[in-house]
């Protein structure tokens, strides 16, 4: 009633003097407290009698909100820094790489990259780097997993593990403060894994569950075109076959940690921390690991393929691909692959929102928008350090399964026709948009410090990538797209009617 009784005065009373009143949420308090105990002693018309009144002459300011106060001394804003912050690096004696940069804000980001994959596991303990995955931040030699569990959520950490083909990662984000503790948290984990019997048959009998899923179609798509497209280790399991996974025991991840987890294949990467402290802490635990000679990096062996998932599915799902030679590796030709992604574009039927949502791309504009029986058609890729995938995925109504491979050949086949000035430098603007603002981010900062000198003994500056995107040419464009359409053509399908397709059709318009 207080708040209300002071409202009310304000908008009915008048100053009785000409100077300027200064109101404030303080004074309206006080002014409803006072008007409130009035209306308790002398009742509600005691209450709207009291008060000055408001002449119609009150003084306002009226400086725009663009311009400081008169009077008023604003203060000076921080100096924005001139260059990024450098990218420094630590080599131990043992080989493993100690590298950083300390950005600036209060939150620091950590991370554990590790050249190791499935491309590294034989018969014996195929599955391993999926289960690896599974098992990251479980029980230590030194913590149970309950304690692990509490420590980060007493200093509000995040973390995450991750396994692909070539390589791991164990990354942990955390407050400045809590760096320290945060970075021997991470180390623990990733050094001195306990593997215990009742939790390694726990997350296999996740990780079984998460395969048996009905929406797991998309990811095992991509697995087993990958399988189908390369011979030797690269068209090893990433996600284990159930005998394999049945087969794994705690024995067999020491084995295979043993034998990868090693110095010259790790690289611990950092943002928003100190260069020498973050030495200093971590050196000690890391000295350990014993000196040892690093694996012979497989190399990949693209064949071409096709594989039909079994099962039933109202859409029929398709998913197109050819290879590019050099992979991450050829750094020039993967800057092209970018802008052919962003250039391709896509989406689903659903699609809303602007260029951000890839509305003005080429999948979007020439596909979603002109076929109603098309439900998504994206560009795809899978990149490695020597080979990529690079392609088209789409899902259809099943009566149109073979209009939607001609589709997909088709828009593939008109990029290698050429393209126009509009769509390249929009496409261009969205790749640098999205790797600027991605770069915003200290997580994906220390990722890509941590992923690049695990690729190239080096790190290419955000600034130099963006300049390299802004070079590329709508010949460099059409070059790439005829040395993709030169390699054999890989096919994955899964759903209702994609097993009436032939695959030889592809062969037979690719030669």
């Amino acid at each position: 009633m207080g708040l209300r009784k002071a409202a009310e005065w304000l908008l009915r009373s008048a100053a009785r003097s000409d100077g300027l009143r200064h109101f404030s949420s303080s004074s309206l308090l006080a002014a409803g407290e006072a008007t409130a105990g009035s209306s308790v002693a002398s009742g509600s018309g005691a209450s709207r009698e009291a008060g000055p009144r408001l002449s119609e002459t009150v003084k306002r300011i009226t400086t725009p909100l663009s311009q400081p106060l008169p009077g008023v001394q604003p203060e000076r804003p921080c100096p924005r820094p001139l260059a990024p912050p450098p990218t420094e690096i630590t080599v131990l004696e043992n080989g493993l790489r100690i590298i950083s940069e300390a950005s600036p804000g209060p939150t620091a980001s950590l991370g554990m990259y590790i050249n190791s994959g499935s491309v590294y596991e034989n018969e014996s303990n195929s599955g391993s780097s999926a289960l690896l995955e599974c098992l990251g931040f479980k029980a230590t030699t030194h913590r149970d997993t309950l304690r692990i569990m509490k420590e980060v959520e007493k200093f509000g950490n995040t973390i995450v593990a991750n396994a692909s083909r070539e390589q791991m990662s164990y990354t942990i984000d955390c407050l400045k403060t809590g760096f320290p503790a945060a970075l021997e948290l991470l180390l623990d984990c990733v050094l001195n894994p306990a593997f215990e019997e009742a939790e390694v048959e726990e997350q296999k009998g996740r990780l079984e569950a998460l395969l048996g899923g009905k929406e797991i179609h998309a990811t095992l798509m991509t697995e087993f075109l990958t399988r189908s497209a390369y011979r030797g280790p690269f068209g090893a399991p990433l996600i284990p076959d159930p005998p394999a996974l049945s087969a794994l025991s705690p024995a067999s991840l020491r084995s295979f940690t043993s034998s990868t987890f090693i110095a010259p294949h790790m690289v611990l990467a950092a943002s928003g921390v100190e260069h020498g402290r973050l030495v200093e802490l971590a050196a000690p635990m890391l000295a350990g690991l014993p000196r040892m000679q690093a694996l012979r990096e497989p190399k990949p062996e693209y064949v071409g393929g096709a594989v039909h998932l079994p099962g039933s599915y109202p859409q029929a799902n398709l998913l197109l691909a050819f290879e590019y030679g050099g992979g991450w590796r050829d750094v020039h030709g993967a800057v092209v692959m970018t802008v052919l992604n962003y250039l391709l574009g896509g989406g689903n039927s659903f699609s809303s929102g602007g260029p951000g949502k890839g509305m003005h791309s080429r999948l979007y504009t020439r596909v979603l928008n002109k076929y109603a029986w098309v439900h998504s058609c994206a560009s795809f890729n899978s990149t490695f350090n020597q080979s990529g995938l690079v392609g088209i995925q789409a899902a259809c109504d099943p009566s149109y399964v073979h209009d939607m491979l001609h589709v997909m050949c088709h828009e593939l086949e008109s990029v290698e026709n050429g393209t126009n000035r509009v769509e390249l430098e929009r496409a261009k603007r969205a790749a640098v948009s999205v790797i600027c603002n991605a770069l915003e981010s200290k997580a994906t900062s220390a990722e890509d410090i941590g992923r690049q000198y695990l690729t190239y003994g080096r790190r290419i500056a955000g600034r130099t990538y963006v300049e390299m995107l802004e070079a590329v040419t709508q010949d460099d464009v059409r070059r790439f797209v005829q040395r993709l359409l030169s390699s054999k053509p890989s096919l994955a399908l899964y759903g209702d009617n994609t097993q009436s397709i032939d695959p030889t059709i592809l062969n037979q318009r690719y030669g």
